[in-house]
């Protein structure tokens, strides 16, 4: 087995290391782990817009990825350990998460943590949720990986993952929401910070039996690009998520509001607005073939000439109605 230990703490680069890694380096088995800046990351095959505040997310410039494996929405800050674990895989053996979690949990037994397996692919302490992992398949080779919650921001993770107040219907993979709690709660040792957390966890998972493998230039160059033409893209990230219809009713300066969206590709197709006060028909034009992005949405409402004889308009509040 082969360790890695990440260069970077951008969720983009460290996506698409894993991504390089499991396309091309399949000589051994290999074991990364990495840590992110305050990042959003969803399963391949979600809507990013039923999964994630978008407001919050873009007001705060948090990064929100998407990622080649199934399953839920996270969020990864520095006080979050990912890891991840790329091997050979027998088309011919049924392959579960069992063999993958069983020496996580084990080793984290092993320092003290009391964790146990919960559900198919969740690790956790006193039933309440430490870890979720994913994974999936190409070829003769398997990608599993997973989280640890060390001493995540649960505040900010329950913020950024609030889902709208609207009603969005969708055909996606949903997340399953779950208490959770840090793993540095449940030490004895309080103190210990996530680098000492994670040279433990290392060396209960390997007890010094793994080369460690460096990333060379010419890999890294390989990497950046693949961070430029996927990951950090709009269009895999917001764009990929599948096509959705979103309600909402709302109250802006005394004018009861109604909003009917359709949206493909991450694009407003459809847009239909009733209100009192306000000159539908034009707005909906405007609002059609923009970005569903909260901002996006803000800078079209200051643009529309109509809005601005409306007494106490608010903008920031008239584009709620659409989130």
């Amino acid at each position: 087995m082969k360790y890695i230990e990440s260069i970077s703490d951008d969720v983009y680069f460290n996506l698409a290391l894993e991504e390089y890694i499991f396309n091309n380096l399949k000589d051994d088995t290999y074991f990364m782990l990495w840590k992110n800046e305050n990042s959003i990351v969803m399963g391949k095959h979600q809507n990013a817009y039923e999964e994630i505040n978008i407001k919050a997310i873009e007001q705060n410039n948090i990064k929100a990825a998407r990622r080649n494996t199934g399953g839920g929405t996270v969020f990864h800050d520095r006080g979050n350990l990912n890891y991840s674990v790329i091997t050979d895989y027998d088309k011919n053996k049924f392959i579960d998460y069992d063999q993958f979690i069983i020496p996580v949990i084990n080793a984290l037994n092993s320092i003290g943590v009391k964790a146990e397996k919960r559900r198919t692919s969740d690790i956790a302490i006193d039933g309440k949720k430490i870890s979720g992992s994913a994974q999936t398949i190409k070829g003769n080779r398997a990608l599993h990986h997973g989280t640890l919650l060390f001493s995540a921001d649960l505040t900010m993770l329950h913020d950024l993952l609030k889902t709208t107040e609207g009603k969005i219907e969708s055909k996606s993979v949903k997340s399953v929401r779950s208490i959770v709690t840090n793993i540095r709660d449940h030490l004895i040792d309080t103190a210990i910070n996530i680098d000492e957390f994670q040279k433990m966890f290392s060396d209960a998972m390997f007890s010094g039996n793994t080369e460690k493998y460096e990333i060379n230039q010419e890999q890294i160059e390989s990497v950046c690009e693949l961070v430029e033409n996927k990951y950090s893209r709009w269009e895999w990230n917001f764009g990929a998520s599948p096509d959705f219809y979103f309600e909402k009713e709302s109250a802006v300066a005394g004018d009861a509001i109604k909003v009917n969206l359709n949206v493909k590709k991450g694009i407003v197709t459809e847009c239909n607005i009733r209100g009192t006060n306000l000159i539908c028909k034009e707005l909906e034009e405007n609002i059609i073939g923009s970005r569903y992005s909260y901002i996006d949405t803000v800078n079209r409402l200051k643009e529309y000439s109509s809005l601005k004889g409306i007494l106490n308009i608010n903008y920031e509040e008239l584009a709620d109605c659409f989130f």
